[in-house]
């Protein structure tokens, strides 16, 4: 038999639209849509459908023609909307090719953006080549790339062999349970190798569980969990059933953000990476991102870092760069509503712009007196930067810090006191998670600010006289914005702006003190 043209099969089709759809009725073949911009073409079936929607049908026979199709369809739907006046919620679109192979695909991903509805039919045609029935094809599923889980765990071992082993047993229990899918880093200690009981680290993560894949008795396992508020309990399960069976010299706990503090600790050294199930086929990624998915620092989650960015024009990337902003800022009410307001304005600007956001977000000022106190408390304590690169300008950027309103305060560990009435409530408010609560009263009490200072200029990583500056804070609950000079601060009992810097230049001696209370009351040791 001979491959009837697509001429032929769309004549004959239009006489029996109701193969593909009852309710559908003819409007017109080889339908002209004129176009002011020079674009040319015709419909090959335009048709309206029991609801009266327009209805855009191209008709393909094979697979080279077939590729064509998505150009054409979205080049009508969109002349339809310009030229002929039709609401975009009135227009539909609907492929018809006699084979699939090389349409599945595309087509797939552009149904499950597209703002206009589109679905596919395989055209099936007798031995005269008259089309004889329609089979709805069914689009691929989104492709959904391996996630790092919350649930984390560091082994220690003698030497690179015993690390070897080790990460093959992983391996084998994790897939006992449904866990194929594991992500890790191998480390060793390089300097002060005394204070270690084994030098070679392998830290890993569980990814993303299918729960189709599960035993029944890891499913009845995650239902009879006591802690109904455990994040992603299938992988819990999977850790759990990984730790009861696999050993080595040591072991510690580990979550989301450990080991970026191993990777920037001089005394541990990252040596390479390790990755299993669908973390294996992601070969295109290199150390950096790797490091990055396993601190949870794309995702947000890395409780208190993050670094990411996006263009405001990108409607795919954008959303989720705003939701994974919000999670990294959870706890730090004032930052999280600045940011938000920022960014929002940003994106509501008519050029587009390219931005960038990084997060230091411990939420813990104690913690970082006493591991900082006081060479490197500048590297520990609470910091925020963001920068908007507009094509032609200008550029905005912002630094977010904990500043001080410049009241002098005279008694920091009565103050400190009223939140924590012994160092060890301190360590127990952190331990069960409700550390940052009591650190925004702590805060309060000592006068400073959760604050953004923002620069609009020609050049947004150098600043210059002719920058125009405001600061970002929150009032009465609300995010405001107040240019320099700042005489509107004033109204809110402040006697200046100071950053963080300077209150500890104000009150060193008081806070010597309550760090060395701190230190000795919870044999904290600072090396």
């Amino acid at each position: 038999m001979s491959h009837p043209y697509e001429n032929q099969i769309r004549d004959e089709l239009c006489n029996s639209l109701s193969l593909i759809e009852p309710g559908l009725h003819l409007v017109g073949t080889e339908y002209r849509v004129p176009n002011a911009h020079g674009t040319r073409g015709h419909i090959d079936i335009l048709a309206r459908d029991a609801h009266g929607s327009w209805v855009v049908i191209e008709i393909k026979r094979a697979d080279g023609p077939a590729r064509q199709a998505l150009h054409e369809v979205t080049k009508y739907t969109e002349l339809l909307r310009g030229e002929r006046g039709i609401r975009q919620d009135r227009i539909r679109a609907i492929i018809i090719s006699t084979t699939w192979r090389e349409l599945l695909t595309p087509v797939s991903n552009v149904a499950r953006d597209w703002s206009h509805d589109l679905r596919g039919y395989k055209l099936i045609l007798d031995s005269n080549g008259r089309p004889v029935q329609a089979q709805r094809v069914a689009f691929l599923p989104a492709p959904v790339a391996p996630r790092v889980t919350s649930h984390h765990f560091i082994y220690f071992y003698n030497s690179p062999g015993d690390r070897d082993q080790g990460w093959q047993e992983i391996v084998d229990r994790a897939a006992e349970v449904g866990g194929h899918n594991l992500l890790g880093a191998d480390f060793r200690r390089v300097d002060r190798i005394d204070l270690v009981r084994a030098p070679f680290g392998l830290y890993f993560a569980i990814g993303g569980v299918d729960p189709d894949g599960l035993p029944d008795w890891i499913k009845e396992s995650c239902e009879d969990l006591e802690d109904p508020e455990i994040e992603n309990p299938l992988e819990y399960e999977v850790l759990c059933h990984v730790t009861g069976n696999v050993f080595a010299a040591d072991f510690d706990n580990a979550r989301p953000g450990v080991l970026r503090g191993l990777h920037d600790d001089p005394c541990w050294q990252i040596e390479g990476y390790r990755a299993a199930g669908a973390f294996a086929k992601r070969d295109l990624l290199d150390e950096r991102d790797l490091l990055r998915d396993l601190n949870g620092e794309d995702e947000g989650s890395g409780e208190v870092l993050y670094s990411g960015s996006a263009r405001t024009t990108d409607r795919g990337r954008w959303p989720v760069f705003l939701q994974e902003g919000m999670r990294s800022l959870s706890g730090n009410h004032a930052w999280e509503r600045l940011v938000q307001e920022w960014l929002t304005n940003v994106a509501s600007q008519p050029a587009e712009s390219d931005v960038h956001l990084h997060v230091y977000n411990p939420c813990d000022l104690i913690g970082s007196l006493l591991h900082g106190w006081p060479e490197d408390l500048k590297r520990r304590v609470p910091m925020l930067s963001a920068m908007a690169v507009t094509q032609g300008g200008p550029h905005r950027s912002l630094d977010g810090q904990l500043y001080w309103d410049g009241v002098k305060v005279p008694d920091i560990a009565e103050r400190v006191r009223m939140v924590y009435r012994e160092p060890l409530d301190w360590g127990i408010a952190n331990s069960t998670g409700g550390g940052w609560e009591t650190d925004l009263q702590l805060v309060e009490e000592l006068r400073l600010y959760y604050v953004l200072v923002e620069r609009i200029g020609e050049n947004p990583v150098k600043p210059s006289k002719n920058d125009k500056i405001a600061v970002w804070m929150l009032r009465d609950g609300l995010p405001v914005r107040v240019p320099a000079p700042f005489s509107r601060l004033h109204e809110c009992g402040w006697q200046g702006i100071y950053p963080f810097a300077s209150f500890v230049d104000e009150h060193h001696d008081q806070l010597a003190s309550l760090v060395a209370e701190f230190r000795d009351a919870l044999a904290f040791q600072h090396l």
